[in-house]
């Protein structure tokens, strides 16, 4: 069968100088790959399309409600079941506001997961900048997992007993284990004991558009109610450039407003941020031109990742975490090196015209410590991009890079 590339991702065929080179598809990419100048096209054609014809000022804090920004703000707070939302540049920005707000007259020290973005990613800001300290709560791993469990309420219960915390921050899904989920019992047992302990619950929501298709029943309103606050993020489901969205109550986002000017985030302007994440809003999460849903995206990546485990030459050499995936996302664990994968990679790429991955990274560099006989890992998102391609052609590029790193095993 010869493999035909679906119109959609025609961006993956980027023009070099006056000629055109056909580049392998990427096949990790959930985003078509689009230039600059093609982004900002599309964000122009947004705002004719959308009578966007002013630029926000400095966050738009003294104007009226009508502003684009202020009208963004409402819709999403509205949609979340909360009094307010306040538009910043960055999640690490949001989210110590969040916690310096709810740290307030109350103990400076919150508790998160051991995996938290806060703890691995944000080189101690809650302690340097924010003067923080933090309870890391830790999972084990279920029996034959890679990677721990999500956080539980037991866990919660039990090692915060006769602690004083201001904040639990609790991320929904896991990124760092692979998307996996906090049950929704849990979710409200850590918000009844947070309420009776006069803790803030904070929602690291992230990817709180992708947790939606491991409660296809429940609206983002009902995901939102047991928190306190949350934070939203327009670069990742929704492909914005940037941005992220802080929702509470009105008394909480005033406070946040005041936060994010001493942090110099109120930029300016934020409109080429605010309509790219409007665009996502409308376009990835509301379906307007008929974009698949996170539930759809997470069946097409649940299909596929069944494909592989059950091919004899790709189960081989890969290993998914969690096996099943509980969002439009999953890790996978490899026993080659690096250079191996890489060398494998560039293979199906010749041979094939597909690139089964384009990132990926050492196994070692983890927040848990991963059984050393995999030596890499790699993250895998199922998106706009690449659900429009056939199961076939995954399996085909799989395979095609499996059987070439079998046989580099073999040379050896």
């Amino acid at each position: 069968m010869q493999y035909r590339r679906p119109m959609i991702l025609a961006p993956f065929l980027m023009a070099v100088g006056s000629t055109t080179t056909a580049k392998p598809l990427l096949l990790q990419s959930p985003h078509a790959v689009l230039s600059p100048a093609e982004t900002f096209r599309q964000l122009a054609d947004f705002c004719e399309a959308n009578d966007v014809n002013e630029f926000d000022v400095y966050g738009d804090f003294a104007n009226p409600e009508t502003t684009y920004l202020r009208r963004l703000e409402q819709k999403l707070a509205v949609e979340l079941g909360k009094e307010d939302a306040v538009f910043m540049p960055s999640g690490v920005m949001a989210q110590s506001i969040a916690l310096l707000i709810h740290s307030q007259q109350k103990p400076q020290r919150f508790a998160c997961h051991a995996s938290s973005h806060l703890l691995i990613h944000e080189n101690d800001a809650y302690r340097d900048l924010l003067n923080l300290e933090v309870v890391s709560l830790e999972t084990r791993a279920a029996k034959e997992s890679i990677a721990p469990a999500p956080l539980d309420f037991a866990t919660v219960e039990t090692q915060l007993k006769n602690k004083a915390i201001s904040t639990l921050i609790l991320e929904i899904p896991h990124r760092e284990l692979g998307g996996k989920m906090t049950s929704w019992h849990d979710v409200e047992r850590m918000r009844d004991f947070c309420r009776t302990n006069q803790i803030a619950f904070h929602c690291d929501g992230a990817r709180l558009f992708e947790a939606s298709a491991a409660f296809p029943d429940r609206t983002l309103s009902d995901l939102a109610e047991p928190f306190d606050s949350v934070y939203l993020s327009f670069y990742k489901g929704l492909a914005g450039l940037s941005g992220a969205m802080l929702l509470g109550s009105s008394e909480f986002c005033q406070e946040a407003r005041l936060w994010l000017r001493r942090f110099g985030g109120n930029l300016y302007t934020l409109l080429p941020y605010v309509v790219s994440a409007d665009a996502g809003y409308q376009k990835y999460w509301l379906g307007k031109n008929g974009a698949l849903s996170f539930l759809q995206k997470k069946e097409k990546l649940c299909n596929v990742v069944q494909l592989l485990k059950e091919h004899p030459i790709v189960s081989q050499v890969v290993r998914f975490e969690p096996e099943i995936p509980q969002v439009n996302m999953v890790h996978g664990y490899l026993l080659d090196s690096v250079d191996d994968c890489q060398t494998a990679l560039d293979h199906a790429a010749a041979n094939v015209g597909m690139r089964p991955l384009h990132r990926i990274r050492n196994a070692s560099v983890n927040p848990f410590p991963v059984d050393t006989k995999y030596q890499s890992m790699f993250e895998w998102s199922m998106g706009e991009a690449n659900a429009k391609i056939e199961d076939e052609d995954f399996v085909r590029a799989w395979e095609a890079f499996a059987s070439k790193l079998l046989e580099l095993r073999q040379s050896r």
